[in-house]
């Protein structure tokens, strides 16, 4: 038998992990405007795109946290004297604020999957770096992938809406289609991890770059299907960490 916790308090738990990231994320995130605006560095980054990027990927997370915080004054609040009430609010996922919320989530995905892929190719393509050319290419798989993801990340939250019309299941399963397509996102952009041989090797910085990037959220996907899989409460902390690290 697999132990679990409530919905409640893995809401709880949830809300107290995603507020600690929170305060993390925003220290990179001042961080980096402030090297990206002292930065020297002869890479062809668009400073004004990249800070444009890294703001609206800070006001999803920011929009993410406060609506998930709101919820969870209602939940441990409003439904204080009801039995169960907060669990009962929980599972009504067709609420406005959790559809807006789930919304918030996939957007930000993108969003900084879309990042990792532009920066992956600035790197690629820079001279500094005396990369072939060819190895450009490599960025329209991810790029395939992440406009899948994005339909299919759109729909489920769609689905979602439609709940209370067609059962709790159809969001479920489309809801955790899109995870195992955000997972091969994530996957293709180390697609260059093969190149690297020696640490003099000119493609070594571009697989750095992708690590970066490629690691956190598939550890983070790997852990919520299994819990999914494993039809835990637990997998809610894992979902309502993940909009605050896509950064």
């Amino acid at each position: 038998m697999v132990l679990d916790i409530p919905l409640d308090k893995a809401a709880f738990i949830g809300l107290w992990i995603e507020s600690i990231l929170y305060g993390c994320h925003t220290i990179v995130f001042l961080s980096s405007l402030y090297l990206l605006r002292n930065s020297k560095s002869s890479l062809k980054f668009n400073p004004a795109l990249t800070a444009v990027m890294l703001t609206v990927m800070f006001a999803l997370s920011t929009t993410h946290v406060s609506i998930n915080f709101a919820r969870g004054l209602v939940a441990f609040v409003s439904y204080q004297e009801t039995p169960f009430g907060a669990s009962i609010y929980l599972k009504k996922l067709w609420a406005l604020s959790n559809v807006m919320k789930q919304a918030t989530y996939v957007t930000n995905i993108l969003v900084g999957d879309s990042f990792a892929i532009y920066r992956s190719y600035i790197i690629l393509t820079d001279t500094h770096f005396k990369c072939d050319k060819k190895f450009s290419k490599l960025v329209v798989f991810p790029i395939c992938s992440l406009i899948s993801s994005a339909v299919c990340g759109f729909k489920s939250v769609y689905n979602l809406s439609q709940i209370s019309h067609f059962g709790e299941s159809v969001f479920i399963n489309e809801y955790f289609r899109y995870h195992v397509l955000v997972f091969i996102v994530c996957k293709s952009r180390q697609t260059e991890k093969p190149l690297v041989s020696t640490t003099q090797n000119p493609y070594r910085k571009a697989c750095f770059s992708l690590l970066q990037f490629g690691i956190i959220i598939p550890a983070s996907l790997t852990a919520s299907l299994i819990l999914y899989s494993l039809k835990m409460n637990a997998n809610y902390i894992v979902l309502d960490s993940m909009s605050q690290i896509a950064l």
